[in-house]
């Protein structure tokens, strides 16, 4: 579900569909039958957390199936059990074909078992930040099935109202408009939920990494001990924006992610970090809520603030499945006919992970919108949490809570996030 800032509580988990079939079975192990034209049958065993899309999945696959008539699918949705799901089914010899995986920490961790989708006709045309995630040692090792994006959530009526007639672009833009945002009477101009460590060790420190000439390089240097978090002058910069931001704020100590969302769909709070996986919450209260997304600006800097910070949802091919040339297939149908890209925009509602496919408008809502126009221009960069040692997030997280707050130095802030990746990467 992309980045989701709350999840259930327990596992939610969709039954699974057999279009076609009456049995079912998966990955490698599946049993294969014949079609009424006496061609063999594969079965493309797919287990996915976004459980919203199971439904639209069936409808797609089924149209696949419709052209492809050797071809059925099983589908199994899955959220907060999914990666006890994903590891049983490999050890209990009924791994999936296809297989939901989060970026570059996941594809590591199943590289033995990916296939290498570098040859496939879609590669050529992916978002350079979605390839980025699932790149490793030269070999796309997943598919991009959609993007997100992370940035300012901004009610376009509020800035209207206080005569703000540019996106603030710059840390001084910002300052200007949070002062015409309280002097036309907004209950909070600007505020973070700086009770909840998650976006803020998700959002606010990639920043910092974004920030980095070549981002992936300053990972690996921390990572082998030549780079460091103390003295970077982009952290520096971020940490400084940190306190700037937490003093222009509303009662940022007392708000959570609930109050956060509840103040924009209100119209009561006028910018805040979010994402377009929101619009969905914000469509159950006003499907006209005036909201669109822009650049955090951090910095003096407007080419380093213009831009959004991409998030990719997808899927790993199980390299031993025996179904192996028919999902390629799949794939390829997905994002090269006119009726596969129909079904990733119209049918699951998906911001394309590719240049030449555009998302349908009405299907993803303004937020949406924000973020196919910022791809459209070129203004993305990544969210490299993935590459994060495991507890990093929350570790960075808590290390912005105590800075905003005045419990910690810039220097101290500084050494904390080093002393956090040198014991979590050990």
């Amino acid at each position: 579900e992309g980045i989701e800032m709350k999840k259930p509580a327990a596992l939610l988990l969709v039954p699974a569909l057999v279009l076609g079939l009456t049995s079912c079975g998966g990955g490698a192990s599946s049993q294969d039958t014949s079609s009424q034209s006496g061609d063999e049958v594969k079965t493309i065993y797919i287990y996915q957390t976004k459980i919203e899309i199971q439904e639209a999945l069936e409808a797609v696959t089924a149209k696949y199936t419709e052209t492809h008539p050797n071809v059925r699918f099983q589908i199994e949705s899955a959220a907060d059990g999914y990666n006890t799901g994903l590891k049983a089914k490999f050890a209990g010899g009924e791994a999936p074909d296809i297989f939901s995986i989060t970026g570059y920490s996941d594809a590591l961790v199943w590289q033995s078992r990916l296939a290498d989708l570098s040859d496939e006709p879609w590669v050529a045309d992916m978002v350079p930040a979605a390839q980025e995630n699932v790149l490793i040692d030269s070999q796309v090792l997943a598919f991009p099935l959609s993007v997100e994006a992370a940035g300012y959530v901004y009610n376009t009526a509020l800035f209207q109202q206080a005569g703000i007639d540019k996106v603030p672009t710059t840390r001084e833009e910002l300052a200007d408009a949070v002062q015409k945002l309280s002097d036309s009477g907004v209950a909070a101009p600007i505020t973070e939920c700086y009770m909840d460590w998650y976006q803020l060790g998700n959002f606010m420190v990639n920043l910092g990494f974004a920030g980095q000439e070549d981002s992936k390089a300053f990972i690996e240097g921390l990572n082998n001990g030549t780079e460091t978090f103390v003295g970077n002058p982009v952290f520096e910069e971020l940490a400084d924006y940190i306190t700037f931001e937490y003093n222009l704020s509303t009662s940022p100590a007392t708000t959570d992610f609930n109050t956060q969302t509840s103040m924009v769909s209100s119209q009561d709070l006028a910018i805040t970090i979010g994402g377009n996986w929101s619009q969905p919450t914000y469509d159950a209260v006003d499907p006209s809520l005036p909201v669109s997304l822009m650049g955090i600006p951090y910095s003096s800097n407007e080419a380093e603030n213009d831009q959004l910070y991409l998030v990719g949802t997808y899927w790993g091919v199980n390299k031993d499945s025996e179904a192996l040339p028919e999902i390629k297939d799949f794939l390829t149908w997905l994002t090269t006919t006119d009726e596969g890209k129909e079904c990733l925009t119209l049918d699951l509602q998906f911001i394309p992970a590719y240049n030449s496919i555009p998302a349908d408008p009405e299907s993803i809502g303004a937020l949406g919108q924000a973020v196919s126009a910022y791809i459209a221009a070129g203004k993305t960069d990544n969210i490299y949490y993935t590459f994060y040692p495991d507890g990093f997030t929350q570790a960075a997280g808590e290390a912005v809570q105590k800075l905003g707050a005045g419990k910690s130095t810039v220097d101290e802030f500084l050494q904390e996030l080093q002393d956090s990746w040198d014991s979590l990467s050990g």
